[in-house]
Order: structure tokens, then sequence, then C-alpha cells
């Protein structure tokens, strides 16, 4: 549990500074090798491309079980605070995260080894479809509630915005992906 808060502590400061750093010159860094480089993609795919691979690289580093609690953690005490889970939720999207992470850890490891742009977009697609496994799990209330506070963090609020993308996806963000990792 400590290392939950720990992340949402450090979440935001730790993205802004992934979001801040100047457009890379032919580096070997893992994160763009991993993906073949992201030369080619939109502006702002290309920068939260970065924050979501920086955040799944953080729980996917954890020793044992540990990514897996931390991740799950996470993602429900973000959304908990925008959309109030009910307590017959709380159990089900506890699975639900838990269940992404283990196909996400798995996606995740199979596009680093991999290496290429098939690769990454298998990945970037089972990121937006667990997006959607998400939402599916929203009452309509909870899913308006979900797409005003992304909608306000976009325009208003950048460093929570950039926060929540590492896990999650606006509608607008969404629509991009979608387009553009086919």
């Amino acid at each position: 549990m400590n290392n939950c808060i720990w992340v949402l502590l450090l979440l935001p400061g730790l993205l802004l500074g992934q979001a801040k750093k100047k457009a890379p010159t032919q580096s070997s860094s893992p994160t763009q090798s991993a993906h073949g480089g992201m030369h080619g993609l939109p502006p702002e795919i290309e920068r939260t491309l970065k924050i979501k691979l920086a955040v799944i690289q953080h729980f996917v580093s954890q020793p044992g079980d540990q990514g897996e609690t931390l991740f799950w953690q996470t993602k429900g005490k973000l959304t908990f605070g925008i959309v109030n889970y009910t307590e017959e939720q709380n159990p089900q999207f506890k699975a639900l995260f838990i269940a992404q992470y283990k196909t996400m850890y798995s996606g995740y490891i199979t596009m680093i080894s991999q290496g290429d742009v098939k690769a990454t977009n298998q990945f970037m697609q089972l990121l937006v479809r667990q997006e959607n496994e998400f939402r599916a799990l929203l009452s309509p209330t909870q899913l308006k509630k979900y797409r005003e506070a992304f909608a306000t963090m976009e325009t208003s609020n950048r460093e929570a915005y950039d926060s929540y993308t590492g896990l999650f996806f606006s509608d607008r963000l969404m629509a991009e992906y979608q387009k553009g990792f086919r």
C-alpha cells in the first residue's frame, strides 16, 4: 500500500519530466529501440506513448507480484477519485485491473523482445482494448464523470492529465491511438 501512495505522489513529477524531455536524436534508448522508434507519429501520440511506456516499465520492473499489486491499486485509486466505485464494483475493478496487468505484462515483454512496429501496434491496440473494458464496467453516470474529468484535465491541468494518461485515455487520445495504431 505504501508503494501505491508513493507512485501516486511521484507519478506527476516523473511524467512531467518525461513530457518535458527534448525530442531525441537517434537515441538507442530501450523505449525507442523496443518499438522501432517513434518517428512519424503525431506529436501527442509520441508524447503520451513515452509516458505510457515509462509508467508500464515502472510496474513491470517491480520484483515478484509487486508490479501487479501496485498496478491494480494505482489504477483503482486514480479512477475511484473520479467515479466513486460502489462496494459491489470494487471486486469487479480489482479483478479487471489484475487481469489487465497480466495481459499487459505479457504484451509488453513481447513488444520489447520483438522490437518492431507490428509488436508496438499490437501492444497499443491492447491498451485501447483495456480502456474499453474499463469503460464498459462504468455506469452511464460514472462514464460521464470520467469523460468530463479527462476533458477538464486536458484543457486546464496538463500535469494531472499526463499522470492519468500513463494508465488511461481521454476520448480524444483514444481516438488518436485507434487511428494511429491499426
